[in-house]
């Protein structure tokens, strides 16, 4: 055979071999995803999570098919990479795939890479043991959230990246040492980190007195809104608690026969009630100064103009898109809040008295 030949044949068969190698094959995958990601990113432009992953590339396709059917080293950990890249653009069925391939391959690579779950207003991953049935308790409850959230507030837009889902982490710990928090580092959708310590599934409160079902409100009101800038809190944590006391509340008299609640029992010691027997005993005045002072200048502003103007004040807000985002969460201030909420249109008839709790 021709030098020449056995040359050629030789490039031929290394190409071959790269191109089918298991790295290589995820990430295609995972760099077309995050592709997407950021095209979407700078250019929203209304487009739906849906929609996007619609746009993924044939090339792309076709490498994680490859990957699903390859053997030997590597395959594992490719099928990881795979797999949490599906889940960056709501690949669902792309992501139940990789799991049942996975589970063959390496039950440690399955194991990290977990359980998940799709629905039409977030993405929620299982790990470190979570099993089905518990991740589907707490989807089920944190979309009773969403519901109260909406019944009450009516925020248009959750993600920092508009029309991106939420995400949610749940992962299995033996005892909650860190409470739920919103992990605001994610380039491309908002997400909270969520630990539950049974893997089948949801109370609360826990034993230790942990309120999950109040701490799930309470981060998503975080996701919705920070105040001030990332090295002054101008509402000093005040506005999450706010809005988690509305939604539980609203839940305890709204939901009261949801199977999906039923063992979620949070509002006996959070809720506004108590919040605001509390603040009546410490003899809080409305304003800006300290943690109190901002919940009863929330509260006041609930009594005249209703948590509906809120949530209106907030997307006029979120529209303009003009305030501060840091990493694209946006951040709030209380004069521009203010201004937004007196023109809202289910505040105008109290933008007089709106005037005396913000006056600039």
């Amino acid at each position: 055979m021709p030098a020449v030949v056995t040359l050629a044949i030789v490039v031929l068969l290394a190409n071959s071999s790269r191109a089918q190698a298991p790295k290589e094959l995820a990430e295609t995958y995972a760099k077309a995803v995050q592709a997407l990601n950021e095209a979407h990113a700078k250019k929203p432009a209304g487009e739906t999570e849906a929609a996007l992953s619609k746009k993924m590339p044939r090339e792309a396709v076709a490498a994680l098919e490859t990957l699903l059917k390859a053997e030997g080293d590597g395959v594992g950990g490719a099928l990881v990479v795979a797999g949490e890249a599906a889940l960056d653009l709501d690949r669902i069925d792309d992501f139940e795939k990789v799991r049942t391939r996975i589970a063959k391959v390496s039950p440690d690579a399955a194991a990290k890479l977990g359980i998940a779950l799709s629905r039409p207003r977030f993405v929620m991953r299982g790990l470190d043991g979570v099993e089905k049935e518990g991740l589907e308790a707490v989807a089920a409850a944190a979309d009773e959230v969403l519901d109260a959230y909406a019944a009450t507030f009516a925020f248009a837009e959750w993600s920092k990246v508009p029309g991106k889902k939420l995400r949610f982490r749940v992962h299995l710990v033996t005892k909650i040492e860190k409470p739920p928090h919103f992990a605001p580092e994610f380039p491309f959708h908002s997400e909270i980190d969520f630990p539950v310590i049974d893997k089948k599934t949801f109370t609360s409160p826990t034993e230790d007195g942990q309120f999950l079902l109040y701490g799930l409100a309470h981060e998503l009101g975080h996701v919705i809104a920070m105040w001030g800038d990332a090295d002054h809190e101008e509402d000093f944590h005040a506005w999450a608690h706010y809005t988690g006391l509305v939604v539980v509340t609203w839940l305890a008299t709204n939901r009261k026969e949801s199977a999906a609640l039923k063992e979620l029992k949070d509002v006996k010691w959070r809720s506004v009630d108590i919040e605001r027997y509390r603040l009546s005993g410490a003899q809080a005045r409305p304003g800006r100064t300290t943690k109190d002072a901002v919940l009863e200048l929330l509260f006041e502003t609930q009594d005249m103009a209703g948590t509906k103007a809120i949530g209106e004040a907030i997307n006029a807000l979120d529209k303009k898109d003009e305030r501060l985002r840091v990493n694209g969460v946006r951040y709030y201030t209380f004069d521009a809040f203010g201004k937004a909420l007196k023109a809202a249109p289910s505040a105008k008839k109290k933008a007089k008295d709106l005037a005396l709790l913000f006056p600039n």
